[in-house]
């Protein structure tokens, strides 16, 4: 039972190789097409704006995203 279990595993395993194999080139190539698609209607529209938030004016607003926007690098001096 225990050979036979494993018999199947590495059929499948052979065949899903085999299988990646032919489909990687295509499926890669089809991921590029659609990047380069997105990247050339960015580059091709004048008025592309990555969607900004709506905030008025005076108003202190956290940005939870965890990226700093407007970080300062601090200055560390050598002590003698």
């Amino acid at each position: 039972m225990l050979f036979k279990i494993l018999l199947y595993f590495i059929f499948f395993m052979l065949l899903y190789r085999f299988l990646m194999r032919l489909l990687a080139p295509f499926l890669v190539n089809k991921m590029m097409e659609k990047a380069q698609k997105r990247f050339e209607e960015q580059f091709r529209n004048p008025y592309y704006r990555p969607k900004e938030e709506n905030t008025e004016p005076g108003k202190t607003y956290i940005n939870k995203s965890g990226r700093q926007t407007d970080a300062e690098d601090a200055v560390f001096e050598e002590i003698d």
